[in-house]
């Protein structure tokens, strides 16, 4: 039994448990990615030490010594690139000398024996022979990129603050007594042949290594050492502003975008405290997004927000402020609220607003004619109708229905009147206007919904584009006949997203596209009966001409019928006469 070989075995083990967990607490960093790379490889050189130690075939090893050679050339390499990449610096030319010289070193050490020339029989197991080459490859390829980048990670560890000295000084202290241990035992302890005169330490190294980074990592928190680097990874080109400050209010790390939301392009501050940059700011334990106005930034109208606790470093927390200029937001919002705020004075003038609202008079032409009828519950109601001509030519038509009737949703309604006045000027699809004005109303009107229909009708190829928005079918009348145009989407402003579409319909000479409002169908008998949509639909089949005036005139008599003079919900019927 060698029982030399439980030094590589239990390093071999060590090294695979501390693998296994930095793994399971990976993140996209390079510095943990560099290190696995590293570590993975001293593994694969404790797997060579297993396998030559065991007492393979005698005839395998010079050839095995010579291929395994590819498993502790790169050693050193490595652990350089480790070190740029944990210091967040960029790789030196040394590195690219390693880079390339270590693939050469490597063919001709499988090409020729002037690195490896055999194998030489040890009482621990076998050791490879060198060859004339054998130790300059090893101290420019292995021990000098090794000390060069322990050199380098104890430099900058001269510079680091208190807190992270232990984290870092634990991994200096075990990379160091492992390089040591190396050199000690292959390069030093060898006679004028370089053959080995006792065991190879490198396997006890390894251990020692492990184990003092699985100590920097379990408890120091050796993962989180360069925070500041991956912030600035993370953070630079985020357009909200993000802060980093520790408990003492120092400032830990700022983006540029909280610069320019800050107006504070001069000089950064050693310590950021909120309320010497953001009127009215106080401290309070509710992290919820509140608004501000900044101090220093005339140009913006206002900043949300929103703070948490974060862990920065080790065992040292603070806080993390994200900033957001909601100056669009701020401006959209009040042009509502101006418009909100003048319908509810009074009811009289709501329903002034609302008359200037929806759409009484309507483009003439040659080649269409527009009918109207509009009637509400109460004084105001939440129905809507507005119809506007575009520069282009095409006319875009808004029929919504907002939920309730009475003053509240009459000022929905009011909003909802200058949102499509705002959508209709950037000319975009029927689909993306009711996004918009979905977006315009989301955080402003919170106890209604909103069914709808948009419609862009061209009057030279009479081609009508349409999206629904929780709205009953378009009617056609034609040559006899009546068409219901398809179509679905969600209604707006009852979720957060939107789920709406765009379909388009052919329109011929004498066509009569019919929108009504749910008043016409959904209208109560005495008896709390509801007519229906299908008895409404059979009874405007039963209309004999079918003509604009008759079409209106039915349809709302059929409604009041049947509700024995009485409508249970604000009416609108809009009619597109096609010549």
């Amino acid at each position: 039994m060698n029982y030399y070989l439980y030094f590589p075995l239990a390093a071999l083990f060590a090294n695979t448990v501390f693998i296994a967990f930095v793994y399971a607490r990976r993140t996209g960093n390079p510095v943990i990615r560099s290190y696995l790379i590293y570590s993975i490889s001293l593994n694969a050189w404790l797997g060579t030490y297993l396998f030559t130690w065991s007492s393979p075939p005698e005839e395998w090893m010079t050839w095995s010594f010579k291929i395994l050679s590819a498993t502790w050339l790169p050693v050193g390499a490595l652990y350089l690139e480790f070190v740029y990449a944990f210091l967040n610096r960029t790789p030196g030319p040394f590195l690219w000398f390693f880079r390339i010289g270590i693939p050469i070193s490597y063919l001709l050490t499988v090409s020729t024996d002037l690195v490896i020339q055999g194998k030489v029989s040890y009482y621990w197991g076998y050791e490879n022979e060198p060859g004339p080459l054998y130790l300059y490859v090893i101290v420019a390829f292995v021990a000098f990129p090794g000390f060069l980048g322990l050199g380098i990670l104890t430099k900058a560890f001269l510079f680091l603050r208190k807190d992270l000295r232990r984290q870092i000084g634990l991994a200096i202290l075990g990379t160091a007594i492992a390089m040591s241990l190396s050199v000690y035992s292959e390069i030093i302890e060898t006679d004028a042949q370089g053959r080995l005169l006792s065991v190879p330490l490198t396997p006890i190294g390894v251990v020692v290594q492990s184990f003092l980074i699985f100590i920097a990592i379990t408890r120091y928190g050796f993962l989180r050492i360069n925070i500041e680097g991956l912030a600035v990874e993370l953070f630079r080109d985020i357009h909200d502003g993000m802060i980093l400050v520790k408990r003492d209010r120092s400032l830990f790390f700022i983006n540029d975008s909280a610069i320019k939301i800050l107006g504070i392009d001069n000089a950064l501050p050693a310590f950021f405290y909120p309320s010497d940059y953001l009127k009215g700011y106080q401290e309070s334990p509710n992290h919820l997004a509140k608004e501000y106005r900044p101090v220093f930034n005339r140009k913006c109208r206002g900043v949300e927000l929103t703070r948490s606790d974060i862990e920065l470093a080790g065992n040292e927390s603070g806080y993390l402020f994200i900033l957001r200029d909601i100056t669009e937001k701020i401006e959209t919002r009040e042009k509502i609220e101006n418009i909100y705020s003048a319908i509810s004075k009074d009811l009289e003038i709501a329903k002034i607003a609302q008359t200037s609202a929806i759409s009484t008079k309507f483009p003439e032409s040659s080649e269409y004619k527009f009918h109207s009828h509009f009637q509400p519950f109460e004084l105001v109601g939440g129905d809507f109708l507005r119809t506007l001509e575009r520069s282009d030519g095409k006319l875009d038509v808004f029929f919504a229905d907002v939920s309730g009737h009475g003053v509240s949703s009459a000022m929905v309604a009011g909003m909802l009147s200058i949102s499509f006045q705002l959508v209709s000027e950037t000319k975009g699809s029927p689909r993306e206007s009711l996004e918009k004005i979905h977006e315009l109303l989301r955080n402003a009107v919170f106890n209604h919904h909103v069914s709808a229909v948009y419609l862009s009708f061209d009057p030279k190829t009479r081609i009508l584009e349409y999206s629904y928005a929780g709205h009953h079918p378009i009617l056609v009348f034609r040559e006899g006949e009546i068409v219901s145009l398809d179509g679905t989407g969600r209604i707006l402003l009852i979720t957060q997203e939107t789920e709406l579409f765009n379909y388009s319909f052919q329109l011929r000479k004498g066509d009569v596209l019919f929108l009504h409002s749910d008043c016409l169908f959904e209208v109560r008998n005495s008896e709390g009966e509801i007519l229906g949509y299908e008895t409404f639909l059979d009874q405007l089949g039963e209309i004999a001409l079918h003509t604009p005036s008759q079409i209106l005139k039915t349809s709302i008599d059929n409604a009041l019928a049947f509700g024995r003079g009485k409508l249970t919900d604000d009416l609108a019927v809009l009619i597109l006469e096609v010549f």
